[in-house]
């Protein structure tokens, strides 16, 4: 690869090309943040319910 090349691939920041993660990669994101949502609705709802104190008084 010629420096001209290496040149284009660069961001302004500095930092180099990064390549798409993969497929696999991307769905095992989407269901790690599919889970961390559900747990965070689910404690959103046992606070507003009361089952859960924020604050014991």
């Amino acid at each position: 690869m010629s420096n001209e090349d290496e040149e284009r691939l660069a961001r302004p920041d500095g930092h180099r090309y990064d390549a798409p993660e993969s497929d696999d990669t991307r769905i095992s994101k989407e269901w790690a943040y599919a889970a961390l949502g559900l747990l965070v609705l689910a404690l959103l709802v046992l606070v507003a319910t009361g089952t859960v104190q924020v604050f014991a008084g």
